[in-house]
C-alpha cells in the first residue's frame, strides 16, 4: 500500500488557505511534493469556482456589509462558505498515484465512499447525490469539487460540522437546504475531532495510507506568492 502525505495545516488568514490549495496543486503537479491529503478549517469566508462565474451564487452586498472576503479556489462547481465549525478536505494526487482513475465522477465516488462511511461510524445514514453532494435526511451537508489536468488531480470539499447557517444563508443562493452533523446528531462537535478519521478513510478509498509531514517552504513561498489569484472581484 501506498503512503501519502497528510497536512493538517490551516492559517488565520483565509486567503492564505485557499492560496496553499493552489500552490498544493501546482506543487504536486510539477513533482516538488508528493501526493497529499489535506486537513483544514478556515476563517469566515466566501470560496467560488476556478473561473468566479460561481459569483452569481453569492450575496456580494451580504458579504460586504459582514466583511466576509470573497476568495477563489483551484476548482470548478458552485459556491462555498466556510468558516471554523466547517471542516474542509483536500486530496492532490499525481495522476500514476491514483490510476486508473481519471474522471471527475470517479474522484467523487471515491471521496464520497469516504464521507459516507464516515458519517456512518457517527450512526448517521448518508447519500451521494452525483454532481450535488452528500445528503443526510435530505440535508446537505458536504459538497465537493474536482480539477482533472494532465499530471495532477485534485478533490476537494466541505463538511458542515458546527458552522453559522445563518450566515451561510446570508451570503449565498442556497440551492439546498444545509444542516450540521452537530445539529443532526444533537450534541456539540469539534470539526478537528472528525479529522484524523476522514483523512484515514479518504485515502484508504483510494488505496493508500498516510504518513504525517508538513507543507515545504517552496509550498509557502509559493502561496505567498500566488495571493492574488485568491481574490475576487466583487461584481466585475
Amino acid at each position: 500500500m501506498p503512503s501519502w502525505r497528510l497536512i493538517t495545516s490551516s492559517w488565520p488568514d483565509p486567503e492564505f488557505n485557499l492560496a496553499f490549495e493552489w500552490a498544493l496543486l501546482e506543487a504536486v503537479r510539477s513533482g516538488k511534493a508528493p501526493t497529499t491529503v489535506r486537513l483544514w478549517v478556515n476563517a469566515p469566508c466566501v470560496v467560488v469556482d476556478r473561473s468566479g462565474r460561481s459569483s452569481a451564487e453569492v450575496r456580494l452586498e451580504a458579504c460586504r456589509e459582514l466583511g466576509i472576503p470573497v476568495l477563489r479556489r483551484p476548482t470548478a462547481g458552485g459556491a462555498v462558505y466556510h468558516d471554523k465549525g466547517n471542516l474542509n478536505w483536500t486530496l492532490v494526487a499525481r495522476r500514476e498515484d491514483v490510476w486508473p482513475v481519471r474522471w471527475p465522477s470517479e474522484l467523487e465516488l471515491l471521496a464520497s465512499r469516504a464521507l459516507l462511511d464516515l458519517l456512518a461510524s457517527l450512526g448517521l445514514e448518508g447519500q451521494l447525490k452525483p454532481q450535488k453532494g452528500i445528503f443526510v435526511r435530505g440535508l446537505k451537508v458536504s459538497g465537493m469539487a474536482f480539477y482533472v489536468g494532465r499530471e495532477v488531480l485534485m478533490v476537494h470539499g466541505t463538511l458542515l460540522v458546527c458552522s453559522d447557517l445563518r450566515a451561510l444563508r446570508s451570503v449565498l443562493k442556497c440551492k439546498f437546504e444545509v444542516a450540521n452533523l452537530s445539529d443532526l446528531l444533537g450534541r456539540e462537535i469539534d470539526p478537528w475531532s472528525l479529522a484524523s478519521d476522514l483523512a484515514i478513510r479518504l485515502a484508504r478509498a483510494f488505496g493508500a495510507g498516510l504518513v504525517e509531514g508538513n507543507p515545504s517552504d517552496h509550498e509557502l513561498d509559493l502561496a505567498e506568492a500566488l495571493r492574488p489569484k485568491m481574490r475576487q472581484a466583487e461584481g466585475k
